[in-house]
């Protein structure tokens, strides 16, 4: 039977239209608000600086454990547009960061330099000889800066100038880090681990979380983690954990997410996609 020409056009579009549809979940708790086109290179983590107003962003620009010295951090505005697509370089392959005492912190394969933001330069770079592969950042009081090792069973901090072990996970590696009332919370794998720093203890949080990058809190005990391939889950204590995002099937990454609690804005950098894009949060 021979298809008329008009209907076998409406099914192609509609074919069209439903795979599009498949490519990528979003729940109706988040709303894109936009994405940046180009001028990043291999997107691992972003910052929101609150006093500055602008966003950090670290690009790897390539392979990200080689020392190469082509890694920089850039600058947006919180809107998306970039302000200096190089705005700091002098690193290989820059992750996470985290701001103390108008410092800059990012972790650079196996150190963390220390930015100057007015002078928009590196004034020092920590290491230690237990390290492996530093991670993502947290700062918590006082300017304590707390380190990860995704390689290493150490969780790090960098206070009045030095870089010391916190505490040992025998668990295995930390990658992603927040801070929070006290505690560390660790993206582990397949849990959130919670570090108390006075005890230094470090229990299980939240379990079957599946592989943890990224890790925010939203309040509440409630936290986004990303996963790197492209999930981003939202998770509470004895509670299962819930979809949130899923651009895998778009062989789009979620890295080292951020969020800004005061406008509700979720920011996922997408690694070898080379952009930012910005949720907001319902």
């Amino acid at each position: 039977m021979k298809i008329p020409t008009s209907i076998f056009a409406t099914v192609l579009i509609f074919t069209a239209l439903f795979a599009s549809s498949q490519e990528v979940f979003q729940s109706d708790k988040l709303v894109k608000l936009w994405e940046t086109s180009t001028g990043l290179k291999t997107v691992e983590s972003v910052l929101y600086d609150p006093i500055e107003k602008v966003l950090y962003v670290s690009n790897i620009n390539d392979n990200p454990w080689e020392k190469d010295g082509n890694g920089y951090i850039s600058r947006l505005k919180p809107t998306g547009e970039i302000i200096d697509a190089v705005w700091v370089k002098g690193m290989s392959a820059p992750k996470g960061m985290g701001i103390a005492n108008g410092r800059l912190y990012a972790t650079n394969i196996d150190e963390v330099v220390e930015i100057d933001i007015k002078a928009a330069s590196i004034i020092k770079r920590y290491t230690h000889v237990q390290a492996s592969n530093f991670n993502d950042i947290a700062v918590g009081p006082e300017g304590k800066v707390y380190v990860s090792d995704s390689k290493g069973n150490y969780i790090f901090e960098i206070y009045n100038g030095e870089m010391q072990i916190l505490a040992e996970s025998k668990d295995g590696p930390t990658n992603g880090l927040f801070y929070e009332n006290g505690k560390l919370f660790c993206g582990q794998q397949n849990r959130i681990a919670v570090l108390d720093l006075k005890s230094k203890i470090i229990s299980t949080f939240i379990d079957n979380t599946g592989s943890i990058d990224g890790l925010e809190g939203i309040g509440n005990g409630t936290y986004l983690f990303s996963d790197w391939s492209g999930h981003i889950h939202l998770g509470q204590k004895d509670q299962d954990k819930v979809l949130y995002l899923d651009t895998t099937t778009s062989k789009i990454n979620a890295a080292d997410i951020e969020y800004d609690p005061i406008n509700r804005v979720l920011y996922v950098p997408t690694f070898f996609k080379n952009s930012v894009v910005a949720y907001k949060l319902k």
